[in-house]
């Protein structure tokens, strides 16, 4: 579960903390919930985290509860905390066709405000051609990208990230099938070395083309995010 691996780190540096929802009304929770479409999986990805103020998180208590529903399916999320971070996810079966409407609903006790209906829509799925897995690419020369199966109505954000490198992020209009990451655009890092340790210059990196959507929240929230993404990844490797 890299997700949660990487929420437990964010809570290690940042001090997160979790503290038992008894005594927090619904109106003073930030929600968050995504819904991830994998490249080659046959399932919607759901999570969900509750927080109040930036850096608490929200543990569900006696009789409550977070579930998801799309497509003529439903699955109660379930309960992880890790090193401060507390969340919930699970996978709705089946679904991923563009469009589908999915529904996560929190279910509170008799003293609290319930919030049945945060939604999103699921956006197009979406597959690299270009660049292959495996193939080696000079930062000095441009690295052209395709994707389909075909124009989506969507944005698409293309990201990369490896050890040896700056983490880099391009915002694509819609109805876009390719793309260039220009020459130079891929930089080494600029951490200061270990002595004694020659920092690396090549290494993998992944290529990350996501689609995503913005949904609708429960209005019984604070604040919040409701998004669903689509997403394709390839490992090449970064050289001088």
């Amino acid at each position: 579960m890299k997700r949660i691996a990487a929420l437990a780190l964010v809570a290690v540096l940042a001090g997160c903390s979790t503290v038992d929802s008894k005594d927090i009304r619904t109106s003073g929770i930030t929600a968050n919930y995504v819904v991830t479409l994998p490249e080659t999986a046959d399932a919607a990805r759901v999570s969900a985290s509750y927080r109040v103020g930036t850096l608490t998180f929200v543990e569900l208590g006696d009789g409550e509860s977070v579930t998801s529903s799309g497509g003529g399916k439903d699955v109660t999320l379930k309960h992880h905390r890790s090193a401060g971070v507390t969340d919930y996810d699970g996978q709705l079966d089946g679904v991923v066709d563009a469009g589908t409407e999915i529904t996560f609903n929190l279910t509170r006790g008799k003293d609290d405000d319930s919030a049945p209906r945060s939604t999103v829509k699921l956006p197009d799925r979406v597959r690299l051609t270009a660049p292959l897995a495996g193939t080696t690419y000079s930062r000095r020369a441009a690295i052209p990208i395709r994707f389909g199966p075909q124009p989506s109505d969507e944005p698409s954000i293309l990201t990369w990230a490896g050890d040896c490198i700056q983490s880099g992020t391009l915002e694509l209009e819609p109805a876009r099938t390719s793309a260039t990451i220009p020459a130079g655009s891929i930089r080494p890092t600029t951490t200061t070395p270990t002595p004694g340790i020659k920092p690396p210059t090549t290494c993998p990196i992944d290529i990350t083309l996501t689609h995503r959507t913005e949904g609708t929240l429960d209005k019984a929230f604070k604040d919040g995010h409701i998004t669903a993404e689509s997403q394709s990844v390839r490992r090449i490797t970064s050289a001088p």
